[in-house]
This record gives structure tokens, C-alpha cells and sequence, in this order.
């Protein structure tokens, strides 16, 4: 039974089930994310699989600006070379998974084939509505941004789009205010 968020854009996660119609099994995580599909992998033949793991530093950077870091070239390139019937399961931090998510949509793979574990840590990315910018490995609100300086609240709305959570200034009306640091869950 999954237990619906209180904020609707927040993401859920399912439990993970092997897809058992497809011809291809490509697994991709993080090596920290690895054990939340040790099972899933060990249930498929290994001609029917394949297994992409990249290490955390590699997944901070998953998907840059331009769609161009080296670990989105490796799974593009995996993801083009895959048939159409090809089952992807994605396991690491959040950031990380909605990243190759959004790049197996962007190369026609539909969300019924992309299943996602439970993110690992509690790092959120977050997205400034005030000049676009992201933050990386956020782990607090309040929480300045990386690009206008600004002190935002990190909220639970998702941006599926750019993979992050909004944040807004909490201080907007007096600045000198500065709210105690609370650690997101």
C-alpha cells in the first residue's frame, strides 16, 4: 500500500517489481543505490540485463545544463541502443533518478517502463523561482542560493521538468530575519 504525500507534487515511491514482458532489463544506479536492486538484478538472466552504476560524484553532476556530462552520454547511448521493449530501473539519489528519467522520456521511453526506488539520502536539488538557478546537496531550509544569494525556503512542490524543488525567499520582507535551520526529510 503506498501512502499518498500530503503536498501532490512531491514524488512517491513505489515497491520495484521486475517487469517481467520486457526483453531488456537496464538497471542503473548509483553504487550507493545498488543494494535496492541487488535482488531485481539476481532475478534476471544475464542476457536480458544490463547494469549501469556510477559512483556519487558522478551523480551529482547527472544531467548538466546542456544534457552533456559524460553519465548522460554513457545511459543515452545505452537507452538508444536498447529495443523497445526494454524495462529501466533507476536507484541512487533523487536528483539522479529524475534526471535519467526525464532522459529516457526525452528518447521515447514512456513512464510505465521507468520505475524508481526509494531515493537514497535526503538531499534535495533546489530550484530558485527568483533567477532560475539550482543548488545542489541541499539539506536545510532555509538554504541560500547558489545564484542570487537569496535565503529560500525549501519547499516540497516537485519540478519534474527540472528535477527539483522550489524555493522561494523567506525573508523578503525583512532581511535581517533569519529563520533557525531545519534538516528536510
Amino acid at each position: 500500500m503506498t501512502i499518498e504525500p500530503l503536498i501532490k507534487s512531491r514524488p512517491s515511491y513505489g515497491p520495484v517489481t521486475v517487469q517481467i514482458n520486457a526483453k531488456l532489463h537496464l538497471f542503473i544506479c548509483t553504487a550507493e543505490g545498488q543494494s535496492a536492486l541487488q535482488t531485481l538484478i539476481d532475478a534476471i538472466p544475464q542476457t536480458q540485463r544490463q547494469l549501469l552504476v556510477f559512483s556519487a560524484t558522478d551523480a551529482r553532476g547527472a544531467v548538466d545544463e546542456k544534457g552533456h556530462s559524460l553519465l548522460a552520454e554513457q545511459v543515452g547511448a545505452a537507452l538508444c541502443d536498447a529495443p523497445l521493449a526494454t524495462a529501466i530501473y533507476l536507484s541512487g539519489p533523487e536528483a539522479f533518478m529524475w534526471d535519467l528519467r526525464n532522459l529516457a522520456r526525452s528518447v521515447g521511453f514512456a513512464d510505465e517502463q521507468i520505475q524508481m526506488c526509494e531515493p537514497v539520502g535526503n538531499a534535495r536539488r533546489l530550484f530558485c523561482t527568483h533567477c532560475y538557478a539550482i543548488t545542489e546537496e541541499v539539506s536545510h531550509s532555509p538554504q541560500t542560493c547558489s545564484g542570487c544569494g537569496r535565503l529560500l525556503l525549501v519547499r516540497d512542490h516537485y519540478s519534474k521538468l527540472h528535477a527539483a524543488y522550489v524555493g522561494v525567499q523567506i525573508n523578503a520582507e525583512d532581511p535581517a530575519e533569519i529563520p533557525e535551520p531545519e534538516a528536510l526529510s
